[in-house]
């Protein structure tokens, strides 16, 4: 056992990546690799406790109950190369549209895939523009023919030649710097886009959460308010982080030619903020759509549902944020532990079935 303040991550990969089980005391729980470079997973809070249980990898369907969902999500983060953020969302994805976790979540699954398609389509596209702008070339007819289509294809190849020779580069590598910068901005997309990509739109809900918690501490006099006043400032610093993260993204792409004639040494930077902007925004979607939910009920399940948010939420690295971040969540932890309830009774090792059924409802809503 570790104290919350001790733990406080230096680094994201330290900190973990979240992984959407649906066994209640297994709920977004992070994984990450120890120093064997084997997968060890965190557990906080057990039993209303203040420290952080770290359970190896493949000994976990050995300490907790977990649903026949998490059994076979489990497998397959084991036959993953990583467990960064993306890597952990695609194993997500897979085990959904099994239908292990209801009918809904393949439907998320689903529509979260098609998403992902058509951003990956609309990213490159428009790429390509920028190319094509950057060095005085016209892309309205590639539009007009269609970007997938035979013809559209053609004109495409014609006019990237044309940009490649004006850039100075060959053409093999003005595609290969294309094709890995379009990897890195899949799920942020582009600032002009017409449809914010899943990033933007983490950002843009985020806000809504900092705001919705923020109005309800104020307003509640239960032992829950000064919880729901902690979950604020970390959406809060989380959220500054991202915006400037973002911004720097936007600002090297908005200078494309340079970008692209500069990529040995711009590129990492992008690829470097690109990762470091996911690991920011992991975890928080559920969290988002759990609070949500909760404000559609009474007093007393938003006061449960704060006390969850607080158990997982999470917190910026040491080198992210102010020092006394996780000082304060410990202070309000202790002052607050008889209302943190754990998910389950772990003592007896019994899942709670309703539990189950409420994260698989809100699994089912995010991407």
């Amino acid at each position: 056992m570790r104290s919350l303040t001790n733990f406080a991550p230096s680094t994201f990969e330290e900190r973990g990546a979240s992984v959407a089980f649906t066994t209640p005391v297994l709920a977004q729980t992070r994984v990450r690799k120890d120093s064997r470079d084997q997968l060890e997973v965190l557990i906080p809070n057990l039993s209303e406790g203040r420290g952080m249980y770290v359970v190896p990898w493949k000994s976990l369907p050995l300490a907790f109950p977990m649903t026949v969902h998490d059994r076979m999500l489990h497998e397959l983060i084991a036959k993953a190369e990583g467990c960064s953020p993306e890597t952990i969302r695609k194993a997500v994805m897979e085990a959904a549209r099994c239908g292990l976790a209801g009918p809904q979540a393949v439907e998320a699954a689903e529509a979260a895939l098609k998403d992902d398609d058509e951003q990956r389509l609309l990213i490159n596209f428009q790429l390509i523009v920028e190319v094509l702008k950057a060095v005085g070339l016209e892309s309205t007819e590639i539009l007009r023919a269609g970007l997938a289509s035979e013809q559209g294809q053609k004109l495409t190849r014609d006019l990237m030649l044309k940009a490649a020779h004006r850039l100075s580069l060959e053409p093999t590598e003005l595609y290969g710097r294309i094709a890995e910068l379009a990897v890195y901005m899949e799920p942020i997309g582009m600032a002009s886009s017409p449809k914010p990509a899943r990033l933007r739109r983490l950002m843009r809900d985020l806000g809504g959460f900092r705001d919705s918690m923020a109005d309800w501490a104020a307003d509640n006099v239960s032992e829950a308010a000064p919880i729901g006043v902690f979950c604020a400032e970390v959406a809060e610093h989380t959220l500054n982080h991202a915006r400037n993260i973002m911004g720097q993204l936007d600002q090297a792409v908005s200078s494309f030619e340079l970008l692209l004639r500069q990529w040995d040494g711009k590129g990492p930077l992008v690829r470097q903020s690109a990762t470091r902007l996911s690991w920011l925004l992991d975890g928080w979607e559920f969290l988002m759509l759990l609070w949500a939910d909760a404000l559609t009920k009474g007093r007393h399940d938003q006061d449960m549902a704060v006390n969850e948010i607080f158990r997982v939420i999470p917190l910026l690295p040491r080198n992210e944020t102010h020092a006394d971040l996780a000082l304060a969540a410990e202070k309000v932890q202790v002052s607050n532990r008889r209302t943190v309830r754990a998910y389950v009774d772990w003592r007896s090792g019994q899942l709670d079935v309703d539990l189950v059924m409420r994260i698989e409802t809100i699994k089912s809503k995010a991407a």
